[in-house]
């Protein structure tokens, strides 16, 4: 219309934000299930693009990573009651193979065990979007390259096992 200025369609995240952040204010301690649904979706697509990664499961750790399983029930993948957010991948001694996904960051981990398996490459993933990442045992596998400088952010770490890789320079 004429005499008035235009403004942007609001999107449907924008929306889920705003009701989540009324429901903050006002203090109401339920999350809107349109909020958890979203969460789940972005849980299930970081797993399944982690998943899909990985080129040898010997001992089929990941053969109930499907849609007819909840994510919070896959082996390895322990949840948050509240929100259902992924807070661990424990694959530690799993003889996993295979790259390691930058969609890691998109989870809510305070442990990464991905020690004594066989995952090669860089480590692509952002740490600066894991701010609650307390314990990352990741040594003996075949990781190469720098560790990134963003580990820098996750001030919560305690525990960094990182050996026996191929990394070199400083830790941040």
């Amino acid at each position: 219309k004429f005499g008035q200025a235009w403004q942007p369609p609001v999107s449907h995240l924008s929306q889920l934000s705003f009701c989540f952040l009324l429901h903050v204010v006002l203090g109401q301690r339920e999350v809107p299930s349109a909020l958890v649904s979203l969460s789940n979706v972005s849980n299930q697509f970081a797993l399944l693009s982690i998943k899909s990664l990985i080129t040898r499961d010997p001992y089929n750790v990941l053969s109930n990573w499907n849609f007819n399983i909840f994510f919070c029930d896959w082996n390895g993948v322990p949840c948050t009651r509240g929100l259902q957010r992924v807070v661990a991948l424990k694959f530690s001694r799993k003889a996993l193979e295979g790259t390691i996904s930058p969609y890691i960051s998109n989870l809510s981990l305070q442990v990464l065990g991905l020690s004594y398996d066989s995952f090669h490459g860089h480590l692509l993933f952002d740490f600066s979007h894991l701010p609650l990442l307390e314990n990352l045992p990741i040594s003996r596998n075949n990781i190469e390259g720098l560790i990134p400088q963003t580990l820098s952010h996750c001030r919560g770490l305690q525990k960094l096992s990182a050996g026996d890789n191929q990394f070199y320079g400083s830790i941040p």
